[in-house]
């Protein structure tokens, strides 16, 4: 249902996904800190399956939600530009950028694309950072968020030209509108954002997720955002994107899988990955 990446004679592929790495179907209830897969239960998502994502014409696109472009220019994945202090930050799924103990290289990031149009530019990924316990034996998708370091040659930072979105950790699970935005790669042949804004939920299959129910959620919305827009503005508080168990999505052949998503939960761990980031000290040189 999401994308994958694997890896093959030192070149990294893009997939549509079919089920990425080992499904640990153990992960959310053994991984996760005892307080937050024992909260308390609260509202769980209603069998309405009647949403359908919307996609966006480019005037209504969203500035700081980017497309990622794999060396040969394919697009696979989505993400965020999220507000850092040297502007240069984005946040998509860590296996969007990291398979098979290999990072992906020649990356580019396009914000706001809609069609063939790029108005604000393309940037270049040259570091990456991701949670160890995500690039360890076994990853841990629980941790399936990572952070890019992006830049171009005028020098012009992506938050400067597309606005960004500020990391929110600690939040319910259970949300109010909440908008997911991101790139399908089937649906829409004009590669148009498509997006939702709709209550999250604590998933009942995988309590250490969140869970959003909305349609026409394929391959390629990997890394997509959720976010707790502000009023009058196209930017506001990161909750989630789209990753975690499965990649983000149910095994194919689940029904109503393309409306299914999950979320990793982002705490202080996903702070703490953000800061290092903003610091420039670890991580992987991704740029070549």
């Amino acid at each position: 249902m999401r994308t994958a990446i694997t890896a093959g004679a030192g070149i990294l592929l893009i997939a549509a996904f079919a089920g990425y790495g080992p499904r640990m179907l153990t992960l959310a209830e053994s991984r996760h800190p005892a307080g937050r897969s024992a909260s308390p239960a609260g509202p769980t998502p209603p069998p309405d399956w009647s949403r359908e994502g919307t996609f966006l014409t480019a005037s209504r696109a969203y500035p700081a939600v980017v497309r990622l472009l794999a060396s040969g220019g394919s697009p696979y994945c989505s993400g965020s530009v999220v507000h850092s202090t040297g502007g240069d930050l984005v946040m998509t799924a860590a296996h969007c950028v990291y398979a098979s103990g290999s990072y992906l290289t020649g990356t580019t990031v396009v914000p706001g694309l809609s069609g063939g149009s790029r108005p604000y530019g393309s940037w270049q990924v040259d570091h990456v950072w991701i949670d160890p316990r995500y690039t360890a034996e076994g990853h841990d998708e629980d941790y399936d968020y990572a952070f890019l370091r992006v830049g171009r040659s005028d020098g012009r930072a992506i938050e400067s030209a597309a606005g960004a979105d500020t990391l929110t950790v600690d939040q319910p699970f259970h949300l109010l509108g909440v908008t997911t935005t991101g790139y399908p790669e089937s649906g829409d042949p004009g590669n148009r954002q498509l997006t939702c804004t709709l209550p999250t939920y604590q998933s009942p299959a995988h309590r250490a997720y969140r869970e959003m129910h909305c349609g026409g959620y394929t391959a390629g919305v990997s890394g997509a955002p959720w976010v707790l827009l502000s009023p009058g503005s196209r930017t506001g508080r990161l909750v989630g994107l789209i990753g975690g168990f499965n990649g983000g999505g149910p095994p194919d052949g689940t029904p109503h899988e393309d409306a299914i998503s999950y979320s990793p939960y982002f705490d202080a761990a996903t702070e703490a990955l953000l800061r290092q980031a903003e610091s420039g000290n670890g991580g992987h040189d991704s740029g070549s």
